[in-house]
């Protein structure tokens, strides 16, 4: 996360008005393509990060593309102040309702690493049966989409054993677990489960345990990079890296002798 802007009062405040999409970079092709149209990197290849505001129908751009909020706009104030105009030119409709989906991860591995990337714990909707997993998901969309629990928790679904190989304790039952992930994001820890039949209120009571049992990592880039190094952990993407730079700290890291502690 952008400290400086994206974390800001003023920022959190004005984007309840949008629809904030956290893409996955090198993980998926059509979200790789999307990006790398917006060109706005040197070696004209997708790269880690890019940043935009676009019209409610996705063809517009309303904001400069960049690689960063702070690349797009000189200051915090400056981004709220501009982000309150656009979504005055374009009200929310009187009949909006909530979303029909949760903001969903493709995969379990790649939810449990994106969890410990926003620092936040991670819900799994898990059966085998698809109508079980939907009938959880709409007892669920009330309670994602709103305070307290509104941007609190990634989520994923999963309907096999073998995708809870790397949750500790999880019992491949029916239901929701709500899950601890690790400091690099290779694993975690169950901290609660609840089964199929779980009515909203012990859905709330069993995310509210969760939230209050969850230890967000301290880290800062540096301290992180180094220490996974040290331990030799690199996350392998599903697209080939093409930003100049990362390719170049991967090889730097990978020259890192692994420490046995």
């Amino acid at each position: 996360m952008d400290r400086s802007y994206l974390s800001q009062p003023e920022i959190i405040a004005a984007s309840r008005a949008f629809v904030c999409v956290r893409l996955t970079t090198y993980e998926d092709k059509e979200e790789g393509q999307f990006l790398t149209s917006f060109h706005v990197t040197r070696s004209g290849e997708l790269e880690n990060t890019v940043f935009t505001i676009l019209s409610p129908d996705g063809k517009k751009q309303l904001a400069r593309a960049s690689r960063s909020a702070q690349h797009t706009f000189g200051d915090a104030e400056q981004m709220a102040l501009t982000m309150k105009r656009i979504a005055g030119e374009y009200p929310a409709k009187k009949t909006a309702t909530l979303p029909t989906e949760l903001p969903r991860v493709r995969s379990v591995a790649l939810a449990v690493n994106v969890a410990a990337c926003d620092n936040q714990p991670l819900v799994i909707l898990f059966a085998a049966d698809a109508k079980v997993r939907q009938d959880l998901e709409k007892r669920l969309l009330p309670l994602a989409w709103k305070a307290p629990f509104l941007g609190r928790f990634i989520y994923v679904s999963a309907s096999t054993a073998e995708e809870l190989a790397k949750i500790e304790g999880a019992r491949a039952e029916a239901g929701v677990m709500v899950v601890q992930p690790d400091r690099f994001g290779t694993k975690g820890k169950l901290l609660q489960q609840i089964g199929a039949a779980a009515s909203r209120d012990e859905l709330t009571k069993c995310l509210r345990k969760a939230l209050s049992q969850h230890q967000p990592s301290e880290k800062s880039f540096g301290s992180h990079v180094r220490a996974g190094q040290q331990q030799g952990i690199f996350w392998k993407t599903v697209l080939p890296v093409t930003d100049p730079m990362e390719l170049r700290a991967r090889e730097r890291g990978r020259r890192v002798k692994p420490s046995r502690e």
